[in-house]
This record gives structure tokens, C-alpha cells and sequence, in this order.
């Protein structure tokens, strides 16, 4: 069977390259015989799909130049209360890139998905399209870059407060007082999270959706950050009990900020393993004091107490006395532990389940 091919060109569309794009995708696959534009719509088009044995499929495309989860979230909604949900029409979303969010949403919704990176979903009647895994190409460096970028020490701040306890529904202006931010700088960690339906803003003001989803997605910031810290191995003859008890003493002594992280303060919060290594929090700043006065000495080989330099404060944000060791926060001791080897995300994961989504 000879298949026959049409290309209808739509000069006066809006959607040109969105309509040749679906185009090329659909018209190289054997059943399908063309693609006809009918008409423009507001955010999209509508197309006839023919396929060789003359069905026609009405598809009704959307195009976004950015579709976070909260803008399908919306689509969706809409398209329900909307004719588009009858049989004979399939709902499809194009957009530069498609998240898994996203894709996931869409899934959820049997709406179809292209996106121009290469990724797609579609399901229409017995034809099904697949093509999974493609990164965006249409990151710049600016748009790439996120409130869990480590270096970003007002955003870092912010998350802090917001996962220290997410029963609190924030109002922005108190948000920003209490951390003495501007209120331009929280609105940027909202938007961020509403947008991926992490968070929403009700009349009461922020609340906290899918802390998993922002914990997990902040972890991976900071586990690539590998520049973030100067690890130092150490080693004391100390057990680890006794060095403790010498580290609680040495703090209050000498005032150096420093507190237990990882598996050391992990166990304060929820005592899931045993562990034969220390690590610790420390600023930047106490560093060379710390050296001077410790009782612990660096090493290439065999520590069993490990620093973690900091050269800025939020770090230490949320930080409590456990059993009269000074202990990291439930939220910073997650951060480390996902990022550390061995049975670390083990305890991280009880940390988040007992301190965090509590």
C-alpha cells in the first residue's frame, strides 16, 4: 500500500512550527495518512488526524512555552468542563520541554504530550507513542537556575523555615519579617513551589503540599554541589561516646559553632543504626581554632570523625540541643545524609518521616 502524504501549510497560524512539528512526529508513522489544520484557538489549534482507513480523530492541541505541573494542573480542569472531553477529540500538550511532573499529570488525565526535546505520550485509539528520557534543551543558564541551588542563601533560608515545621500556613509578609528577607524573594520560593504543585497558596496563605517531592528535589541540588563543602578527615583515640562528650565540653568552652550531622545526629533524632564515625558541622570561620584546640587530628586515611566546613551561617539555622550534643537540624541532617555513602539515606528517610512530614 502506497501511502499518500500531505504537508498543508498554515501561513496566517500563530502555531506554524507547533503544527509542523506534530506533523512530522504523526505523519511518519504507517496508519496515519495526514494531519489537516482546521482552526486556530486560544493557546492552540485543532487539528483533523486521517489515518489510512479514513478515521478522523479531532486533536486538540495546547501549546505552552512552559508547562509546570500547576498550568496542566489548570488545563486539565478546564478541558473537563470544556467539549473537548467528548469521544471523537484527544487532548494533546506541546511545550519546549515536559517534565515528569508533568508527565505524570497528563498520564493521569489521558491527555497526550510533545514536547520539542524530543519526549512524548500518546494514546490515541489503538496507536500508542512513547519516547522517554530526553533533558530539556532549552535550559539557559539563567532558567536553570533554582531556589535549591545551595548558593542561594536567602532561598536556602526560606525552605528551612518553611520545612521546619509544615503544619504553619505562612502568610508572605510574615515569612519575610521573620527572616528579615524581602517579600520579592519569598514570592520567588512560592512561585517555584505552587508552580510545581508542591505547595499552594490559599486565603490563609502558603501552604505545604508534597514536602517528600521538595526534599528529594533539594537533596539532589545539594548532593551536586560538590564545591559546597571542604570535607577534612580526622581522627580521634577516643571512642565515639567519649569524643562527644569532649566535643559538648570543648563547645561550650571555646564557643566555636559546630554541631553533629549526618549519622551522628541523625541517631538524636531517631537512633535507626550504629555508627562508627562523627561528622560535624563546623564554620568556616572556627576552623583553625578548632584544629589548634581539638582532640581530634587530620588524617589521609581512617578517620572516624569527619568535618563538614560551612562558610555561611544557614546552615546552622534550626539547630537544637539532643541529649546535651548541639544537633544540626531535621532538615540539614537529611541534606547530608542523602548526600554521604554507606546506610545514610537509610536514616535520612526515617528523619524526614519522624521530624519532617510529622
Amino acid at each position: 500500500m502506497v501511502k499518500e502524504r500531505f504537508i498543508v501549510k498554515v501561513v496566517s497560524s500563530t502555531y506554524i512550527k507547533e503544527y509542523n512539528f506534530l506533523c512530522n512526529k504523526l505523519t511518519k508513522i504507517p496508519v496515519i495518512n495526514r494531519c489537516e489544520y482546521l482552526l486556530e484557538k486560544k493557546n492552540g489549534f485543532l487539528v483533523n488526524l486521517i489515518f489510512i482507513d479514513t478515521k478522523i480523530i479531532k486533536l486538540n492541541i495546547t501549546v505552552f512555552n512552559k508547562a509546570y505541573p500547576s498550568i496542566i494542573n489548570d488545563l486539565i480542569k478546564e478541558q473537563k468542563r470544556e467539549s473537548f472531553t467528548q469521544e471523537n477529540y484527544y487532548n494533546v500538550v506541546i511545550a519546549p520541554f515536559i517534565s515528569k511532573e508533568s508527565a505524570n499529570l497528563c498520564e493521569e488525565a489521558n491527555v497526550g504530550y510533545l514536547d520539542m526535546s524530543g519526549n512524548s505520550r500518546l494514546l490515541i485509539g489503538s496507536l500508542f507513542i512513547s519516547e522517554q528520557g530526553n533533558q530539556n534543551k532549552f535550559v539557559t543558564k539563567r532558567s536553570s537556575k533554582n531556589i535549591f541551588d545551595p548558593f542561594s542563601k536567602v532561598s536556602s533560608l526560606i525552605l528551612r523555615e518553611l520545612m521546619g515545621d509544615i503544619s504553619i500556613i505562612w502568610k508572605l509578609s510574615h515569612l519575610s519579617k521573620k527572616l528579615q528577607c524581602s517579600i520579592g524573594q519569598v514570592s520567588k520560593v512560592k512561585d517555584y513551589l505552587c508552580e510545581r504543585l508542591w505547595a499552594q497558596m490559599t486565603l490563609d496563605g502558603l501552604k505545604i503540599l508534597n514536602p517528600k517531592a521538595i526534599m528529594h528535589s533539594w537533596s539532589e541540588a545539594y548532593s551536586q554541589k560538590s564545591t559546597l563543602f571542604n570535607m577534612l578527615d580526622c581522627y580521634t583515640l577516643l571512642s565515639i561516646q567519649e569524643f562527644e562528650d569532649q566535643l559538648r565540653q570543648f563547645r561550650t568552652e571555646t564557643e566555636i559553632d559546630c554541631c553533629l550531622t549526618g549519622f551522628a545526629g541523625g541517631v538524636r533524632y531517631t537512633p535507626v543504626v550504629r555508627y562508627n564515625k562523627v561528622h560535624l558541622l563546623i564554620a568556616e570561620k572556627d576552623l583553625q581554632q578548632f584544629l589548634e584546640k581539638s582532640i581530634c587530628k587530620q588524617v589521609d586515611s581512617g578517620a572516624n570523625v569527619q568535618l563538614h566546613i560551612v562558610s555561611s551561617m544557614e546552615f546552622f539555622y534550626g539547630a537544637q540541643v539532643i541529649s546535651n550534643q548541639l544537633t544540626a537540624s531535621p532538615v540539614q541532617v537529611y541534606l547530608d545524609c542523602m548526600r554521604l555513602k554507606g546506610r545514610t539515606k537509610e536514616i535520612a528517610e526515617a528523619v524526614f518521616s519522624k521530624e519532617i512530614a510529622k
